[in-house]
């Protein structure tokens, strides 16, 4: 196992914890199709659960906070997160609510569709919120995703803000984030197509560039909000860094690898970017570590079971660092 951090210090992940049901097929289907010789597997996932395992196989003191069924797939879930070494202390069994589950569509490229039924992940509330305001204000970085209620999302970063914590929100999946919540975090990590989204979703001024310059010139405007890094992850083709108060854009590109499996690499990197922030490194840095663990994960299959660790990890930073 790692080596973990000051145990002073701390990523805090809140969010969801989902059973992912996958099928590996040749092709996704078109609406209406029915495509068969795929290849079923069960997987543990969630984006909040997934940042979880990610960011403490990287090596740090990792804290998940959820709401998770007493059925059989929560057995699962909470099994596994004790078994990562994750502090589930202030995660909530819910005896109302059905564990999240995701139906996971996989092509032979790696590239998936998905549909989750949230189940009790929905039903995290702001009095959860507050029961843990401590653990919340106190935590070294923090990142929260939106599989989870708005409101909820909004009374964490309030909570947070009354800490000197790391916020980073990814917002995936996106839906229209009011602004007071985009003014309390610190680092936003959207896709191409969720930062254009985001864009529209605030009705700012359209950006008539294309490519590279149209990422960096929507990344300008929506971090005119008060958001100091918008990160933008590009699959393939790495990511890209804007930098509000220096006004500056830093290009990461991607390691190329043959992706098996897409689902998770997201989590993959926020979790290890939560981590190595959790440790001191520098922003791009911790983009790079991320960039590279991002690289492992989608050569393997499923989404927690694809999260590497902190040697597989320093190994592949090298390849960025030379």
């Amino acid at each position: 196992m790692n080596e973990k951090e000051n145990d002073e210090n701390y990523v805090l992940i809140i969010g969801s914890s989902n059973m992912d049901l996958n099928i590996y097929s040749q092709r996704l289907p078109k609406p209406g199709e029915t495509v068969t010789g795929g290849i079923f597997q069960q997987f543990l996932g969630g984006k909040g659960a997934n940042q979880a395992v990610s960011s403490v196989r990287s090596g740090a003191n990792t804290i998940f906070i959820g709401r998770i069924g007493t059925d059989a797939f929560g057995d699962q879930m909470i099994s596994r997160l004790t078994m990562e070494g994750i502090d589930i202390s202030h995660a909530i069994r819910d005896p109302q609510h059905a564990s999240g589950v995701a139906f996971i569509m996989i092509d032979k490229s790696g590239e998936n569709m998905i549909c989750v039924a949230p189940g009790a992940n929905f039903h995290l509330g702001k009095s959860d919120i507050i029961k843990s305001s401590e653990i919340i204000k106190n935590a070294t970085s923090l990142v929260v995703q939106m599989e989870i209620p708005i409101d909820t999302i909004e009374e964490i970063y309030k909570v947070a803000s009354e800490g000197n914590v790391i916020k980073i929100l990814n917002p995936a999946p996106l839906k229209d984030i009011p602004v007071n919540i985009l003014k309390n975090i610190d680092i936003i990590i959207p896709n191409e197509g969720e930062l254009y989204r985001l864009h529209s979703l605030l009705k700012l001024p359209e950006i008539k560039s294309e490519g590279k310059n149209k990422i960096i010139q929507t990344s300008k405007a929506i971090a005119e909000l008060g958001i100091a890094f918008i990160i933008t992850t590009l699959g393939s083709k790495g990511c890209l860094i804007y930098d509000r108060e220096n006004e500056e854009v830093i290009e990461m590109p991607a390691i190329k690898v043959k992706a098996v499996d897409t689902v998770g690499a997201g989590d993959c990197f926020n979790g290890v970017l939560a981590s190595k922030l959790c440790s001191g490194e520098t922003i791009v840095n911790a983009v790079k570590y991320a960039t590279a663990a991002a690289s492992i994960a989608v050569t393997r299959k499923g989404a927690q079971d694809s999260m590497p660790y902190a040697e597989e990890i320093e190994e592949q930073f090298k390849k960025l660092s030379n």
